[in-house]
C-alpha cells in the first residue's frame, strides 16, 4: 500500500488481507488463510491485530487516510471554478485506483458484502462512504452558486450519482484493465461525467 505508517509486516498482512477479502469475501476468508497468504506465524498475526475485526478497522482507516482525507485536502487546496476542481479530483481519484487496484475495489466489495448486516464495521465503512459523498455534495453545491451546473439537478442526488458512476466505473476498470486504453477509458468517463451536470459542457 505504499504507507510508511504501517510496519513493513503490518502493511503486508494488510495487503494480503485486502486481496483475500477480494477474492474470497471477509466472511468466507480465516485467520488462517491470512497467516498462510502472509507468511507469517499465528504469533505474528497476533502480535499486530486482536482479531479479523481489528484488522478490516485498520484497513478502513488506512483507506480514509491515505485517499479520502488526502484527496478533500487536494481539491479543496487547489485554486479554480467547478469544473477545474472537478477535473483535480477525477484525475485524482482515478490515479489513485491505478495505483492501488487492489485497496480501492476490496474497499468498495467488502462495503457490499457488509451492507445491511447493522454491525460496527458496517458503520465504520458507511462513514468513510458519507464523508467522501458529503465533500461532492459540497462541491456541486459550489458549482451551482457558480452557476454552472444544470438548474434542476440537487447537489446531494449529484453527488449520489458521482459516487454510483465512480463505483461502476471502478470495477467495469478493474475487470477489464489488462486489455482496456486506461487513460482513454478515465477521459471519457470524466467527459460524460461532467456533460450530465453542466450546463455547458
Amino acid at each position: 500500500m505504499g504507507n510508511n505508517k504501517l510496519s513493513t509486516l503490518k502493511e503486508k498482512i494488510v495487503t494480503e488481507a485486502i486481496r483475500l477479502f477480494l477474492c474470497k469475501g471477509f466472511r468466507n476468508t480465516t485467520i488462517n488463510d491470512i497467516i498462510e497468504a502472509s507468511d507469517i506465524s499465528k504469533g505474528a498475526f497476533y502480535w499486530h491485530f486482536k482479531s479479523k475485526n481489528e484488522l478490516l478497522e485498520t484497513i478502513i482507516k488506512e483507506f480514509e487516510e491515505t485517499f479520502i482525507d488526502k484527496v478533500i485536502e487536494s481539491v479543496r487546496n487547489t485554486q479554480g471554478d467547478f469544473q477545474h476542481k472537478f477535473k483535480y479530483y477525477h484525475k485524482y481519484i482515478t490515479e489513485f485506483a491505478l495505483h492501488n487496484q487492489e485497496l480501492c475495489v476490496g474497499f468498495m466489495t467488502l462495503f457490499a458484502e457488509l451492507a445491511g448486516n447493522g454491525t460496527d464495521l458496517e458503520q465504520q465503512i458507511k462513514r468513510v462512504y458519507e464523508k467522501h459523498r458529503d465533500f461532492l455534495k459540497g462541491l456541486a453545491k459550489a458549482g451551482m452558486k457558480e452557476n454552472v451546473l444544470k438548474v434542476n439537478l440537487d447537489a446531494d442526488m449529484v453527488a449520489h450519482i458521482i459516487m454510483a458512476i465512480n463505483h461502476g466505473m471502478l470495477l467495469e476498470w478493474y475487470m477489464n484493465r489488462n486489455t482496456i486504453d486506461s487513460q482513454l477509458f478515465a477521459k471519457t468517463y470524466r467527459d460524460i461525467t461532467l456533460s450530465g451536470i453542466l450546463k455547458s459542457a
